[in-house]
């Protein structure tokens, strides 16, 4: 089945289930659980056997060389051979398809073939990331850990009909409200491409909701009083916007913003660290034979692990907590994603590596007093924060208002490091949070986004002409953002450096 190219939007809804849909909710995703680490294991063996073959790690080596010296008929013709040994060995996605289509007999009642291709599918997103270096390993499912459930079309196996979900013999009523005219009109408007079920954790246990792949774009959220949107255009203006691993710099023509990204998920991290300790203690206590006499874990044996009634009941509790975080995580990215299309719908944003960011560094170095510095590097604020999501957000709204996202060449670019008014370049240490430009004190990550925004159509360099033009202007609204933020009494980030400007 050809995949659709038409663009799609996603509508959640919550699944009304009562105890005996959920007993079978439960038992399906348990199942489709063991069918997916069935054929992971398939999956594994197969591409064990694979790399010890002797021609593979040949043309391997020589696909590496064609990347490094960007030979692109070198690298098809690689590509083609490498497929060609994959099939033979059984390391292809339509060969883990024929394996779930025998292992999912058993379970037919329960499990579609067009689910359990779906299965097969997300297996191979992740065995597929080992066959050129790109992954290092892939993980089972754990018990529970199964997260959705989808179908491949509208027609056959998960079907949406009306207000219900049916599916091998389930039928289940959603819940709509009266006057929601957002899911109305979506449903009114839009066809159904395919069905998918979700399973949050709540406190009292798992609860299902049913998520619709609708066809098109998604209708304009409106004012249920006046019925009138409830954003208005974005300009059609240029924003320039600076993001950093816990804060985001945005500066336009009509203001700037400077602001931490998501703090309030202070509250959610204190309490979720305070129940992993607990966590933590009931686990010691009903399993002393699995831990050493230091409090580490045995390792290289079988270990059993007991959970009590009351270690369950904390657990719920934290995957409650850890749901509820994500939803506040990606409002508050939203409203930010909003504020900046406010200013204008021309982004411009450097092309940054996130998840390199997270991962530790490779270089060992030595500090001034002869110890090891650390190699972390920004992992838990990345994780925290989630920077990546907020680009992500205002890459697909910006479109739908006229604009686009443009990326700038982070090392050719250097917006950290440009002085516009002296036309020079200066490295500058993460300590040092202000620059002096043109004779004023401008906060560096402002600097920066005033700088993106003022991009030459290269995307390589800052046009000076419109930054001599703009200058003034930024600076008047750099100052009033400025002293909004000292003035004000709500948990500033250490990262603004605001201790460098006074303000009376």
């Amino acid at each position: 089945m050809a995949k659709s190219k038409t663009p799609s939007f996603v509508l959640e809804l919550r699944l009304v289930t009562h105890q005996n849909e959920q007993a079978v909710l439960d038992k399906r995703f348990a199942i489709a659980e063991n069918l997916y680490n069935k054929v992971l294991h398939q999956a594994r063996t197969q591409l064990s056997e694979l790399h010890k073959n002797r021609r593979y790690q040949e043309v391997l080596a020589e696909r590496r060389l064609a990347v490094k010296a960007k030979d692109k008929r070198c690298i098809t013709a690689c590509n083609r051979e490498l497929e060609a040994i994959q099939k033979s060995f059984g390391v292809a996605e339509y060969k883990l398809h024929d394996s779930i289509k025998r292992m999912r007999y058993a379970y037919k009642k329960h499990i579609d073939s067009l689910t359990a291709q779906k299965i097969a599918t997300t297996v191979w997103g992740s065995v597929s990331s080992l066959l050129y270096g790109k992954g290092k390993k892939v993980h089972f499912k754990k018990f529970g850990q199964l997260a959705s459930l989808e179908g491949k079309t509208n027609d056959s196996g998960m079907r949406f009909k009306g207000d219900r979900l049916e599916w091998n013999g389930l039928v289940m009523p959603v819940k709509i409200r009266a006057n929601d005219s957002f899911i109305q009109e979506s449903l009114a408007l839009n066809r159904v491409k395919y069905c998918r079920i979700v399973r949050r954790a709540f406190k009292g246990g798992n609860k299902y909701f049913l998520q619709l792949v609708l066809e098109g774009d998604s209708p304009v959220k409106r004012n249920k009083d006046t019925g009138m949107p409830r954003h208005q255009l974005s300009p059609d203006k240029k924003v320039g916007v600076d993001i950093g691993t816990s804060t985001v710099a945005v500066v336009g023509d009509d203001g700037v913003i400077l602001k931490e990204l998501f703090p309030e998920g202070n509250v959610y991290d204190r309490t979720i660290h305070r129940l992993k300790r607990k966590l933590d203690r009931s686990r010691r206590a009903t399993n002393p034979a699995n831990f050493k006499a230091d409090g580490t874990i045995k390792r290289d044996i079988k270990l059993f692990w007991v959970r009590s009634n009351n270690y369950i009941e904390v657990l719920f509790r934290l995957k409650d907590l850890y749901r509820r975080r994500a939803v506040a995580l990606k409002i508050a990215h939203n409203k930010t994603a909003n504020a900046i299309l406010a200013l204008g719908n021309q982004v411009y944003v450097e092309d940054m590596d996130f998840r390199a960011l997270m991962k530790r560094t490779k270089e060992t170095t030595v500090n001034k007093n002869g110890r090891f510095n650390r190699k972390k590097r920004f992992g838990k604020s990345i994780g925290y924060h989630a920077p990546g999501l907020l680009v992500s957000r205002v890459q697909q709204k910006a479109p739908r208002e006229g604009g686009g996202l443009h990326k700038v060449h982070t090392t050719i670019f250097r917006a950290s490091q440009y002085n516009h008014s002296n036309d020079t370049y200066t490295k500058k240490t993460l300590a040092e949070r202000t620059a002096i430009v043109g004779g004023h004190v401008v906060q560096r990550d402002l600097y920066s986004a005033f700088l993106l925004k003022n991009s030459h159509p290269t995307l390589k360099e800052t046009d000076r002409t419109q930054c001599d033009a703009t200058f003034a202007t930024f600076l008047t609204h750099h100052a009033t953002c400025i002293q909004t933020l000292c003035h004000s009494t709500d948990r500033k980030s250490s990262n603004f450096g605001l201790c460098d400007f006074q303000f009376t």
